[in-house]
């Protein structure tokens, strides 16, 4: 083979990028591109890439349902240019074993980027992805260019629009008939797998009493995108801006309830009802507020039902926010040898997935071809 490489991100978790706040026209992406020679050698190629693409699905154009892709973002830095101080127009190695290609790499407009953390919601209409791709190529006639991709995790820290650490409090009153008061924290963490809710009410008439309280967390995906270039092979949408509108609501809970099986007219009213939730993380997104054409949000339903039949349910939203806060560590070492259970990386590789998309992790020798020595 001569040699073999792969790439090395200068981030905190493998491949995984998130994006920062404080910048506003690109972010910079530092690595190397580390190589094991078994000889010297001379690249004439060395180049890295960030690709990213989104899918989208056309229900309605036919019995079969196509899949069109579209450009994200498509950057690249050429290391020979970077690193030819002599002007030979190649990179040289004299020695035999590990050595490093430093690169940076820009992510222009990355606040137009949708974090791939969520790449997969309540929908087989739309997906995204993206990629590092880096190709190295010897200084020789009949080499070909070798390729080593590795799927690439955007993560982007959004603002919460209150305190995270408060606690927020959402009321119902009824003169003379009924108030109630649900409280629960503002802030949910990726990995956590419950949250402690509490309740307060009073019937202030006998005609008002609670029959049964439960609780609820529903999250709401929902897409606004349209198309930017066109797409011959599907006729709704062989020109550029066919809208695709989705909207999809989900538990990423199990309903809690709690019954008022002795009729009491003081359920709950005397010291607070307290309810752990808990969370699917397997549904759980975070939340997502940043771009035009996206917004994932959630929030915690409670709902109070009343002995009277007549008498419609009440039901308050608080809302919730899911953030990016990484304990896969964490819970894959709590379930380290189970395998009944996915880990969070598992599900972070699963959400990876385009459908119609080929295998994106390629390693040098699989893709090499032979060359002239």
């Amino acid at each position: 083979m001569g040699f073999t490489f792969d790439i090395e991100l200068h981030t905190e978790q493998p491949f995984i990028v998130d994006f920062r706040s404080d910048s506003h026209h690109s972010q910079t992406i530092e690595g190397d591109i580390v190589i094991q020679l078994d000889r010297p050698e001379h690249f004439k190629v060395a180049t890295v890439f960030i690709h990213g693409h989104v899918g989208i699905a056309f229900s309605d154009a036919g019995p079969k349902t196509p899949i069109v892709y579209e450009r994200l973002i498509e950057t690249h830095t050429d290391l020979i240019a970077a690193n030819d101080a002599d002007g030979k127009g190649r990179i040289e190695f004299h020695q035999a074993g590990t050595q490093r290609i430093p690169f940076r790499i820009d992510i222009p407009r990355f606040k137009e980027l949708p974090p791939s953390m969520t790449n997969r919601l309540d929908t087989h209409h739309i997906d995204w992805k993206y990629e590092i791709h880096a190709n190295l190529k010897r200084d020789f006639m009949l080499s070909s260019t070798r390729v080593v991709k590795h799927e690439l995790i955007i993560r982007r820290h959004i603002i919460p629009r209150t305190e995270t650490t408060a606690v927020l409090s959402a009321s119902t009153d009824m003169p003379k008939q009924f108030r109630s008061k649900v409280s629960a924290p503002s802030r949910v963490s990726m990995g956590q797998d419950k949250l402690r809710v509490s309740v307060d009410m009073k019937a202030r008439d006998k005609l008002y009493m609670v029959k049964e309280i439960d609780c609820a967390i529903v999250q709401t995906e929902e897409i606004d995108y349209v198309t930017k270039q066109s797409h011959p092979s599907v006729e709704s949408a062989q020109a550029p801006g066919v809208p695709i509108k989705i909207t999809a609501s989900r538990l990423v809970s199990a309903h809690k309830k709690i019954a008022n099986d002795d009729n009491d007219l003081d359920f709950g009213r005397h010291k607070p009802i307290i309810m752990d939730i808990h969370l699917d993380n397997f549904q759980l997104l975070p939340t997502e507020r940043g771009l035009s054409w996206l917004d994932i949000s959630q929030v915690l339903r409670f709902t109070v039902s009343f002995m009277d039949v007549n008498l419609e349910p009440i039901v308050t939203e608080l809302p919730i926010f899911v953030d990016h806060e990484d304990l896969c560590a964490q819970k894959i070492a709590e379930h380290k040898g189970a395998q009944h259970k996915k880990s969070c990386k598992a599900r972070l590789v699963e959400n990876l997935q385009v459908a119609g998309a080929e295998d994106h992790i390629q390693h040098s020798m699989t893709n090499a071809t032979p060359e002239t020595p």
